[in-house]
C-alpha cells in the first residue's frame, strides 16, 4: 500500500471510498469531501490517499482552518477521514493520518483539530483538553479535540475556530 498526495484523477475514487465507508450517510460525507478539494476557502489543504494495487482505498483531507484571537497560529482541521469498508482495521487510517500529521509538521502547522471517535483520534495524541471553540454548538463536546504538532502550543491557544466555507455549516458538526 502506498500513501500519496491525491490529485484531480482521484476525485471519483475518493467519493467511492467515503460512499463505500459510510454507507447511506457516506453520498453526504464525499460531497464534503469533494467540496474541500475545491473549495480556495480551504486552502492551504492537505488531500491523501491510500493506494493498494492501482486502487483507492483510503483518503484523508486536512483543511487550513483560523482561530480568532490567535491569528498567528497554523491550524488545520482532519475531516473527512475514509477507508474501504472491507478494509476497515487494517491500519489504513492511521498511516493515512500519521503520514498527514507529519507532512503538516514539516509545513510548520501548529495545531490539528478533528471532530470524531474519542477513542479513535485518542489514538493519535487528540485532546479534549483545548480552549478553542468550534464553530457550532457540538452534540458532544467530548468529540471535539486538537493536537499540538510543535511543542507546547496547544496550552497557550485559545479563540474561535473558523472553517472553509464548505464545512461551515452546522449539518457537519
Amino acid at each position: 500500500m502506498q500513501i500519496r498526495r491525491a490529485s484531480a484523477s482521484d476525485l471519483e475514487s475518493i467519493r467511492k471510498v467515503h460512499v463505500d465507508a459510510f454507507g447511506n450517510e457516506g453520498v453526504k460525507i464525499s460531497e464534503l469531501a469533494l467540496a474541500l478539494i475545491a473549495d480556495e476557502t480551504a486552502q492551504p489543504l492537505l488531500a491523501l490517499v491510500a493506494e493498494a494495487d492501482g486502487e483507492v482505498v483510503g483518503s484523508v483531507i486536512f483543511s487550513a482552518v483560523q482561530i480568532m484571537g490567535a491569528e498567528n497560529v497554523s491550524a488545520y482541521i482532519l475531516a473527512p477521514l475514509a477507508v474501504a469498508k472491507r478494509l476497515h482495521r487494517m491500519g489504513i487510517g492511521r498511516e493515512l493520518i500519521e503520514t498527514g500529521l507529519g507532512a503538516l509538521r514539516e509545513r510548520g502547522a501548529n495545531l490539528v483539530f478533528v471532530l470524531g471517535d474519542p477513542r479513535y483520534y485518542g489514538r493519535f495524541g487528540f485532546s479534549p483538553y483545548h480552549r478553542v471553540r468550534a464553530p457550532y454548538d457540538l452534540p458532544y463536546p467530548e468529540a471535539w479535540r486538537a493536537r499540538a504538532l510543535q511543542g507546547g502550543s496547544l496550552e497557550s491557544v485559545s479563540g474561535q475556530l473558523v472553517c472553509a466555507r464548505s464545512l461551515n455549516s452546522p449539518e457537519h458538526w
